[in-house]
């Protein structure tokens, strides 16, 4: 995982785990367990789809779901698209 990827994502933890717990309903927490899992096996993933979705597309849903009310989680997650963008992912 390139230095630049593995900065976007602990600076993604960082802005989460900043956030208040009754900030965030449930369903959004699961989505954010999920989708931290399939980032932390980004480097041995030779496709991080699910059944439903592809990673960047679940991001992307993070990220506007996030806009409003923590604009620094949407930055957060903007700025790793854009990095794994960069990177080919």
């Amino acid at each position: 995982m390139s230095q630049d990827i593995q900065q976007h994502i602990l600076a993604l933890h960082a802005r989460l785990e900043g956030l208040d717990r009754d900030a965030v309903d449930s369903d959004t927490r699961e989505s954010l367990m999920l989708l931290l899992s399939d980032l932390t096996r980004l480097l041995g993933a030779a496709s991080l789809d699910n059944d439903d979705h592809p990673l960047t597309e679940r991001l992307e849903q993070l990220a506007v779901s996030f806009e409003a009310e923590h604009p620094a989680v949407g930055t957060a997650v903007r700025q790793l698209i854009d990095a794994l963008a960069k990177a080919g992912i």
